[in-house]
């Protein structure tokens, strides 16, 4: 993961603060700036009931949006260097852009803001297909920062993005002190597919998977983390869902094969916005 800075998108939600926690975090662990951004549109009625908002009063709301991001960040790091920008325009745009010179953006899954022409959720599905970065989507179920010492899921297929997603998370394994739970998800290719139909087959198709995320995990440059190796038959979300109960952070590529066919932005890794019960990290 290159990139000179963190960035996070807030909107005065309570998720975009936990968003800033978690950001804050990721900044100082990579030993980064933080820099937090608030789009606003005044040309578009915000206000309700047809109103267009003043431009100075959504500056002077934006800005203390900013001061309070700030703040919070500093009170996860004191000492962390954190930026702030205040552009005209559609947050999802202004965080994309923000992506180009960026390691990391985070956003909340949803949100609101009386300033905000549309929903956190909307941001982070255009955020996840267009930025240039990683991007951690932060939800409902996270209740802070991340934990030391906690689990990290990651899924793989085999695909060259899911193996920039299973090195990833390893990374991510060591920074918070933790360890790593591979899950690979197998779907027939039909109806009947018999690629699979006996237990021996089944067998050394497990060993097989095992062996490969082993070879990648011992890659030089990766660091030795505790791995666990779960190769299983079953819908990918749901799988991946299951397993990421009670985790850290569940890592994702942004595109997949195989056992995770579908896997595109704006289908299961979009599905997992919404119901992923920990942060989601998704790779590119």
């Amino acid at each position: 993961m290159s990139g000179s800075r963190v960035v996070v998108g807030v909107d005065g939600s309570p998720l975009s603060a936990t968003a800033v926690q978690h950001a804050a975090r990721a900044a100082h662990d990579r030993g980064l700036p933080l820099h937090v951004v608030h789009a606003f549109a005044p040309d578009l009625p915000m206000l309700g009931f047809g109103a267009l908002a003043d431009r100075e009063v959504v500056t002077a709301h934006g800005r203390r949006l900013l001061a309070a991001a700030v703040a919070r960040a500093h009170a996860v790091h004191p000492d962390l260097e954190v930026t702030t920008a205040l552009p005209d325009g559609y947050a999802s745009t202004a965080l994309v852009s923000a992506s180009r010179s960026a390691a990391l953006v985070v956003v909340g899954a949803t949100g609101f803001g009386l300033l905000s022409h549309t929903t956190m959720g909307a941001v982070a599905r255009q955020v996840l297909a267009h930025a240039r970065c990683f991007v951690l989507v932060v939800g409902h179920e996270t209740a802070g920062a991340p934990t030391r010492g906690g689990r990290v899921v990651v899924g793989v297929d085999g695909s060259k993005a899911s193996l920039t997603a299973l090195r990833a998370a390893a990374h991510e394994a060591q920074r918070l002190g933790g360890s790593l739970e591979v899950v690979h998800v197998w779907q027939a290719s039909g109806a009947h597919d018999p690629t699979l139909a006996s237990a021996s087959s089944w067998e050394d198709y497990e060993q097989g998977i095992e062996r490969s995320v082993r070879a990648t995990l011992a890659e030089p440059g990766l660091p030795a983390v505790p791995a666990a190796v779960h190769v299983v038959r079953e819908d990918p979300v749901r799988a991946l869902v299951e397993h990421a109960e009670g985790a850290d952070l569940l890592v994702v590529g942004s595109r997949g094969a195989g056992g995770f066919e579908g896997l595109r932005l704006g289908s299961t890794a979009t599905s997992l916005v919404g119901r992923c019960p920990a942060p989601l990290l998704v790779t590119r």
